[in-house]
C-alpha cells in the first residue's frame, strides 16, 4: 500500500497520533525535566561539597604549610583517599611552586605549573578548585583539587533505565487507550466530511448534513448547516448583484478594465470593447501590457506593478494620469487613465478607467495654435521684457520647462488687451479679464513657490547656534505689521537653543506663524502659543492656535505640495508653505506632524535632534 503522508492521514489516524505524541511528548519533557534538576542539582551539591571538603584540608594545611613541612602536608593530603572522587591535590607554597601532591607518586605535569584563579568550577569531565591556604589574614599557599564525575555518570545511568521503561509502558497504555477513544470523537467528524464532500462535488448548497450528537460536533454540524443557508443565499445575491454590476459597467460611457496581480485582465466592460476593439471573452486572461499599453511603456507599468505589490506604495494610483493606449489594430491614441486598488477578501485587484481624449488633445492643439500666433503678433511688443528677462526666464525654463512661457504670454496679451480696450469694456468684459489677471498671477505665485520648494534640496545648510526665541520674536512682530488692525495675542515660551540653518529656520518660523495667523482671521479673539518640549534625543517645538482646524482624515494630505485642506475662497494660499517646512526640518535631521480637530485649532510641531546647544534656554 502506498505509504501516505501526515497530512494525508484519515482522521481516526490522526487522533491516535495525537494522543500518541502528545502523551510522548508529555513524559519525554518530564523525564528531561527530571534528568536537569537532577544535573543541576549534582552540580550544585558537587561544587559545595568540594568546596566544603577544600575548606577543610585548607584549614589543616596551615602548620605544614607555616612550618614548612611537607611530610605532613602529604600525611593531610592522604586522607583524600577515602573520597574516591578525588582524583588529585596538591599544596602550593608562597612561592607557587608545588609543595606537596595527592597521589604522592603522580607525576608533577598531571598538576597545574601554577595556582589560578581561586574558586570552584567545571573543566570538561572534571570538577576543580583553587583554595587559599590563609592564617591571620596571611596566605600560607593554594590548595588545589581535582574530582572526576564518576558518581554523576553512575547515577545517570540508573535513572536512564528507569525513565526507559516508564516511557515504553507509556506508550503501550496510550496506544490501547486511544485506539478505542478515538472513534467517538472520529464518527461524527467523518459523516459531516462526507457530507461536506458531496456538496463540493456537486456544488449543491440545500443539502444539509445529519446531526448524530449534541455535544461540540453537534454544534459544529449546526453551524454548518447554518453556514451552508448563508453560502445559498449569497451566492443567489452575488448572482443578482453580479449581473447589476455588469449592466452598470456596460451602459459607462469610461472604458473599465480590471486586472489582477499577475497583471492579466479579469473584467472588461461594452466600452472598452468599442475603445480598443477587443471582445470581452478575448481580452479575458489576456496579459494588460500588452494588450493596451505601447510597447515603450510596459517596462515601467510592470515595475511599477511590482513596487506596488512589494511595498503597498505607487505614484499613479488614483490620479489621472495622461498616456498613450494601444489598439488592437496597432494604432495609438491618447487616453486619460485612473487606476485605482482593490482590496476584497485579501484578493488585490487593479481598476482603471480610460477615456478616449483624443478630441480633447485636437481641441488643445488648436489652442496651442493660436497661442504661438498671439505670440507671433506681439514679439515685437514683449522684446524689450524678453530681453531684460532673459537670464530669469532661461533659469525658469530649466526648472520649469514649458510651464512659464504660455503664462507670460497669456499675461502680456492681456495688459495690451486691457491698456488699448479698457475703455470699449463693459462690466462683464472687465470681470473677466479680471479673472484672467488674477489667475495667472495665482499660477505665477504657484511656480514661484514650486521652485522655491525644489531649491530647498539643493541649497547647502550652514548650522550655526542660534536663539529660537529671539527669532520668534522677531517673525511675531512682523506677523503684527503685516496684520495691522487686528488683536492678535502671542504667548511665546522661552525656547531652547538650536544649531541650525538660520535663513531656512526662519522660514520655517514664519511659514507655521503666518499659517496660525491665516487661520484664525475669523475669531473674535486670535491666540497663538508657541513652546517646546523635550523627548528623548529630541528637542520638540510647536504652534498651537485657536483658528479653523482640519479634520485628521485628510492629514496624509496635509505636507503635500499643493495640498490643501480649505477651499481659496475660505483661506488663499499655494499649498506649498507646510510642504516647504517639511522639506526644510528633514534636511534638518528632524519630522514635522501636526494635531487638529474642525473648529478647534491646530497644532502644528516639529523637531530637531538634541545637540550641545539643545536644551539651553537663551538669556
Amino acid at each position: 500500500m502506498k505509504h501516505m503522508k501526515g497530512s494525508d492521514q484519515a482522521i481516526q489516524q490522526k487522533l491516535i497520533n495525537v494522543i500518541m505524541i502528545t502523551s510522548s511528548a508529555v513524559i519525554l519533557l518530564t523525564c528531561i525535566a527530571f534528568f536537569t534538576y537532577e544535573l543541576f542539582t549534582f552540580r550544585e551539591t558537587t561544587l559545595r561539597e568540594l568546596k566544603t571538603l577544600g575548606q577543610i584540608i585548607s584549614a589543616n594545611s596551615t602548620a605544614a604549610l607555616a612550618f614548612d613541612d611537607p611530610k605532613a602536608a602529604n600525611e593531610i593530603l592522604a586522607a583524600l583517599r577515602a573520597e574516591t572522587h578525588i582524583e588529585a591535590a596538591c599544596l602550593y607554597g608562597k612561592s607557587d611552586s608545588l609543595f606537596s601532591t595527592y597521589p604522592p607518586e603522580a607525576p608533577q605535569n598531571s598538576f597545574p605549573a601554577r595556582p589560578a584563579h581561586p574558586g570552584y568550577r567545571f573543566e570538561e569531565s572534571h570538577v576543580v578548585g583553587f583554595q587559599p591556604v590563609v592564617q591571620a589574614d596571611q596566605q600560607l599557599g593554594t590548595l588545589y583539587i581535582r574530582s572526576n564525575m564518576k558518581p554523576l555518570y553512575e547515577r545517570f545511568q540508573l535513572y536512564a533505565i528507569i525513565a526507559l521503561m516508564i516511557v515504553l509502558g507509556a506508550f503501550i497504555i496510550a496506544y490501547v487507550l486511544s485506539k478505542g477513544l478515538q472513534q467517538t470523537i472520529s464518527k461524527p467528524i467523518l459523516a459531516l466530511a462526507e457530507t461536506a464532500k458531496v456538496i463540493s462535488t456537486q456544488q449543491d448548497y440545500s443539502v444539509r448534513a445529519k446531526k448524530i450528537s449534541d455535544d461540540e460536533v453537534g454544534l459544529l454540524t449546526d453551524a454548518f448547516n447554518q453556514m451552508l443557508t448563508r453560502i445559498e443565499k449569497q451566492t443567489i445575491d452575488l448572482s443578482d448583484s453580479e449581473e447589476r454590476m455588469r449592466s452598470i459597467l456596460d451602459s459607462s460611457m469610461t472604458a473599465v478594465a480590471v486586472m489582477n496581480v499577475e497583471g492579466k485582465i479579469i473584467d472588461w466592460n461594452s466600452r472598452a470593447e468599442k475603445m480598443f476593439g477587443w471582445q470581452r471573452h478575448e481580452a479575458i486572461n489576456r496579459d494588460l501590457a500588452d494588450t493596451i499599453i505601447p510597447s515603450n511603456l510596459r517596462d515601467v507599468h510592470r515595475r511599477g506593478l511590482r513596487y506596488y505589490i512589494a511595498t503597498g506604495h505607487a505614484i499613479v494610483f488614483n490620479k489621472l494620469i495622461e498616456m498613450n493606449a494601444l489598439r488592437r489594430d496597432g494604432t495609438e491614441f491618447p487616453v486619460e487613465l485612473s487606476i485605482s486598488p482593490l482590496k476584497t477578501n485579501d484578493i488585490l485587484t487593479f481598476c482603471g478607467f480610460i477615456t478616449d481624449i483624443t478630441e480633447r488633445k485636437q481641441a488643445e492643439e488648436k489652442i496651442r495654435l493660436f497661442n504661438q500666433q498671439l505670440e507671433q503678433m506681439v514679439h515685437d511688443r514683449t522684446l524689450e521684457l524678453e530681453m531684460v528677462n532673459k537670464e530669469l526666464e532661461s533659469f525658469s525654463y530649466s526648472v520649469s520647462h514649458d510651464l512659464r512661457a504660455p503664462l507670460r504670454a497669456i499675461h502680456g496679451y492681456m495688459n495690451i488687451f486691457t491698456e488699448e480696450y479698457a475703455n470699449k469694456f463693459d462690466d462683464e468684459a472687465q470681470r473677466l479679464t479680471s479673472i484672467i489677471m488674477n489667475n495667472t498671477q495665482k499660477m505665477g505665485r504657484l511656480i514661484d513657490d514650486l521652485l522655491a520648494f525644489s531649491q530647498l534640496g539643493r541649497k547647502e545648510l550652514i548650522k550655526t547656534p542660534t536663539s529660537m526665541t529671539q527669532m520668534v520674536l522677531s517673525v511675531c512682530e512682523e506677523q503684527k505689521r503685516l496684520e495691522e488692525g487686528r488683536t492678535i495675542e502671542f504667548i511665546i515660551q522661552q525656547l531652547p537653543n538650536a544649531l541650525v540653518d538660520t535663513v531656512t529656520m526662519r522660514q520655517v518660523w514664519i511659514n507655521l506663524i503666518s499659517n496660525a495667523v491665516k487661520y484664525t482671521k475669523r475669531r473674535n479673539r486670535t491666540v497663538i502659543e508657541i513652546g517646546s518640549d523635550e523627548r528623548e534625543d529630541e528637542q520638540i517645538y510647536y504652534v498651537r492656535d485657536n483658528g479653523a482646524g482640519f479634520d485628521m482624515l485628510y492629514y496624509d494630505k496635509l505636507f503635500g505640495v499643493f495640498q490643501r485642506l480649505h477651499s481659496q475662497k475660505e483661506f488663499e494660499g499655494t499649498g506649498v508653505g507646510l510642504a516647504i517646512v517639511q522639506r526644510i526640518v528633514t534636511r534638518h535631521g528632524g519630522r514635522v506632524w501636526a494635531d487638529a480637530k474642525p473648529d478647534k485649532g491646530a497644532t502644528f510641531y516639529f523637531s530637531l535632534k538634541r545637540t550641545e546647544w539643545s536644551g539651553v534656554h537663551s538669556v
